[in-house]
This record gives structure tokens, sequence and C-alpha cells, in this order.
């Protein structure tokens, strides 16, 4: 299949991991949308992780456009005669309203800004199998607790918590920089993933950092229950920050039932890959081609 892929090309973002699992799962992606380089989050990162995906070409027809980002023009969803669907990873902070597709995928539910109708459909963020494989064994460690990514206030407000509730006693990974391989790194290295959500989304780090081994320690979000995070068995929820530090103090004392939890969430996240997700999307598109179209996909 052909699929057009319409986002802003930052070196780390969702369209990236949809279109590095689109190309292994054996179509032929092509992107449109401005190019960024290597700036993110307000800082430069290293000039391996900029993203310049090939552009189509003038004599190539999409079979699929795929939208996934917020901030592009509504018009960018007009004109095609094939299916055109929008991956809305950030439906808990925006509403999608300016596109005109066929379908809307959002990752959000329970928090979702867009009215939910008939053309919407839930599918929950992923992680990618590729970069973020299990790390060490939790023994062999040597950080309690890890929480990269920018800093906003509730992410502070967590990470300042069980520093000053653990002054001394846990060694916690933080900080905005670390990407791909760096972040990855340091989360195969750390017991623990603190995670806040922004408004009650279940966030890509959830699967990232679980399937790297971590134990998840998060707040609760509306969509919980639908995504099989259940607390106490594959990770353990919190509705305050400094209830986040009594969880953590508990596991940083009781290392084997920690660790216990950690590999159900580990077990929990494997199925959660981008591929699936846009796996998902594929068959949408092609439950709506014409049967001359279906056979000829098939017959590749």
């Amino acid at each position: 299949m052909n699929v057009l892929l319409k986002a802003i090309m930052y070196p780390v973002c969702s369209a990236r991991y949809a279109h590095d699992a689109l190309v292994r799962l054996g179509h032929d992606v092509r992107v449109t949308g401005p190019v960024v380089g290597t700036e993110l989050w307000g800082q430069v990162v290293d000039e391996r992780y900029a993203w310049t995906p090939a552009a189509p070409e003038d004599d190539w027809t999409p079979d699929l456009v795929l939208i996934m980002d917020a901030h592009l023009p509504g018009d960018v969803a007009e004109g095609y005669t094939c299916p055109v669907a929008v991956y809305g990873v950030d439906s808990h902070v925006r509403n999608y309203a300016q596109y005109a597709a066929d379908r809307f995928f959002l990752a959000h539910k329970g928090v979702c800004l867009r009215p939910w109708d008939a053309a919407c459909e839930h599918l929950l963020c992923g992680y990618d199998p590729v970069v973020f494989t299990p790390g060490k064994p939790w023994a062999e460690r040597q950080y309690d607790a890890a929480l990269i990514g920018v800093l906003y206030n509730a992410r502070a407000e967590l990470l300042y918590a069980v520093l000053e509730a653990l002054p001394g006693t846990v060694r916690i990974a933080y900080g905005t920089g670390p990407v791909y391989d760096e972040y990855a790194g340091i989360y195969q290295d750390a017991r623990i993933s603190l995670v806040r959500s922004a408004n009650g989304d279940l966030a890509m780090r959830l699967w990232e950092t679980a399937a790297m081994g971590c134990l998840l320690v998060m707040d609760w979000c509306p969509d919980s229950e639908a995504a099989g995070l259940v607390d106490g068995e594959n990770c353990l929820m919190v509705a305050t920050p400094h209830e986040a530090a009594d969880k953590v103090r508990w596991a940083v004392s009781h290392p084997a039932d920690a660790e216990a939890i950690a590999l159900a969430g580990q077990a929990w996240a494997q199925s959660g890959t981008w591929d699936a997700r846009l796996q998902r999307i594929v068959d949408w598109a092609e439950a709506q081609s014409a049967p001359e179209q279906r056979e000829k996909e098939a017959s590749k």
C-alpha cells in the first residue's frame, strides 16, 4: 500500500514512529509537512536524530492519507479520492476539528476533546519494539527511578515530591534532552518509571518504559481499564505526587514484589507496538478500497 503521511517532522514524534512501523509492515511510505531539523523541546539534539523522510514523486499516488499532527492546516485532508484518516495521539489536548477526514483514530477517549461520533475509533498509543527493548536485569540497574522529558509543572511536582520524601535514599535520572537510544538507555538501567499525565492521558511512555522492564508508577487515567492497566498487578497507580513517593519507597524496600509487577507490566506492553496500531489503520483503509484495489494489494 502507498501511504502518504502528513506531519511536522520533529526529531521525535508519534508520526516518525508510525512511519517506521508502516515501513516494517511493508508499505511504501512518503511524508509531507514542515521539516524541523534538530530542534526539539527548546534545545538542539544531535544531527543523527533529524528526520528527513522521502517525499512523494509527481507520479506517486497514495492509497491512504494519514494525518498525524494537530497543527497542520485543515485543507491537508481535502482533495483525495483514497481514504483519509487522522491518528490523533493528542486528543486529550487537541480536537482535530480542522480536518475533513473519513476516520479519526484517537488515542484518548475518556478525556477526548473531540465530540465522539461514528467517525471516531479508540486507538491507544504504542511503542517502537526496535528502539525500546528489554533492559538490564532488575538487580543490576543503577537508577531506582527515571523521569526523562520536559519537566512541565505536573511532572516537576511529581519529581520534587519523590526527591523531597526520599532525600539521599533513591537515585533518580531526570531531565530533558535524551532521545531514542539515549532515552532508552536510561530507562533500561532504571527500575521505576515515574509517569504523570498531562490531562488524564495514557502517553506512549507507558508502553515504552514498561516494555523496557520498568515498574510503572502512574496516575490513574480514564482509559486505564480499557487499556488493561490494573493497579497492583501490572502497575502502581497513585492519586497524588506524595502517594507516588510512598509507592517508590515501597518498591525500593520490596524489590522482589516490585520486580514481579514490573514483569507483569512488561508482558502487558508487548502487544502495544506501533506496528499493531498502524496495522489497524491499514486494515480499515483496505476495507474502504474498491474490490479491484483489494485484489491488487492481495496479489503483491
